[in-house]
């Protein structure tokens, strides 16, 4: 299977139905940041065009409203239940269910097609790096071993979620980390994660803006970021890290680094789905 075809299928497992909820990992942007409340809906356009979509509230006779989100837009939508939404992707007709009190996000999936995703956290002015997705443990082992990681590293991980990268590098290697995400109750597990494997004296959870953060000390850099996010995160890359610095991405490459790949792998997680890793070296 190619690297594209594969690609794909990952990203597919990734789109949300929206019946299910992710929480989205690292934010970038700039503006005050504020919590949506829970009985406002929000969505966000980070596409390139105006998307026409109506909403229909549920246990309501009125027919559904329709709205039009310009790129760059933020809809605000007080709600009290949950509500379906209805756009148009290449000539057909989709349907979502929504939850009040969540934010969501329209976006092109590596097909270029129009997908709506959740997560967003509903902070005006921002924008999120990729929802929150677990990582498998098989495929962590994996990362930690291109990386080569040891005693003597210090790995950051940009987005990482709950910690789980962070906290089993420190735990089986005696590696230092650092783990940044703008979502506070990411963490708060991250933090909670750490003090049950023992080491917190090895690792640093902050709440942080990515795009703002400072990583220059780091040896190892680990990401599972959407495509655009990581052509987003590039010029900081190469314009903080050291020569030599190892970079490990999680099933999508980082655009404009092919000269730098140093490594490739395929595996398959506990439940059969197949990820791709990508070593690099600044």
């Amino acid at each position: 299977m190619s690297r594209l075809k594969r690609r794909a299928i990952l990203f597919s497992a990734v789109l949300v139905s929206l019946c299910a909820v992710l929480t989205p990992a690292a934010l970038v942007g700039q503006g005050v940041l504020q919590e949506a409340p829970k009985n406002e809906l929000t969505i966000r356009n980070l596409t390139e065009e105006d998307i026409r979509y109506t909403l229909g509230r549920l246990y309501d006779t009125q027919p559904p409203a329709a709205r039009v989100i310009r790129p760059e837009g933020l809809d605000r939508v007080p709600c009290t239940a949950g509500l379906d939404i209805e756009f148009e992707r290449r000539g057909q007709q989709v349907s979502y269910r929504l939850d009040c009190g969540m934010a969501y996000t329209f976006r092109y999936d590596e097909n270029d097609r129009l997908e709506l995703y959740s997560g967003s956290h509903g902070l005006f002015g921002v924008a999120d790096l990729a929802p929150y997705v677990p990582t498998p443990a098989v495929v962590i082992d994996k990362m930690l071993e291109l990386a080569k990681v040891g005693p003597t590293d210090i790995l950051y991980d940009l987005g990482c979620g709950d910690g789980r990268i962070v906290i089993a590098a420190a735990s089986k290697f005696g590696t230092k980390g650092v783990g940044i995400d703008l979502d506070p109750q990411r963490i708060a597990e991250s933090n909670a994660g750490a003090g049950e494997a023992g080491v917190v004296d090895l690792v640093d959870f902050r709440v942080q803006d990515v795009m703002k953060a400072d990583f220059s000390a780091a040896t190892v850099v680990t990401l599972y970021l959407l495509p655009e996010s990581n052509n987003l995160l590039r010029p900081l890359l190469e314009s903080q890290l050291k020569p030599g610095t190892r970079v490990i991405s999680h099933n999508y490459s980082i655009p404009g680094w092919q000269s730098r790949e140093t490594g490739y792998a395929s595996l398959e997680d506990e439940k059969g789905q197949e990820h791709t890793i990508y070593a690099y070296k600044r």
